[in-house]
């Protein structure tokens, strides 16, 4: 059984460096699309697994990482 989930990140808060590892280096169990929400430009992510389980451990790896890349309002201010 495959499960997914996508999450919506605001594009202006992802920091450059992740913005690029997002836009190419990609494992195979992630897809990223561009949209909007709300007039705002956002960016999908959407996590797949074979379980809910596994899905669960992917998103926590996921929040993480984004959160220790500096994901957030200041993300690219000098």
């Amino acid at each position: 059984m495959k499960v997914e989930k996508t999450i919506t990140l605001m594009a202006d808060w992802v920091p450059l460096l992740l913005n690029d590892w997002l836009s190419g280096n990609l494992p195979v169990d992630l897809s990223v699309l561009p949209g909007r929400w709300n007039g705002f430009r956002v960016i999908k992510v959407t996590i797949e697994a074979q379980t809910f389980e596994n899905l669960m451990a992917k998103i926590r790896a996921f929040n993480a990482m984004i959160e220790a890349k500096g994901y957030g309002p200041r993300a690219n201010k000098k």
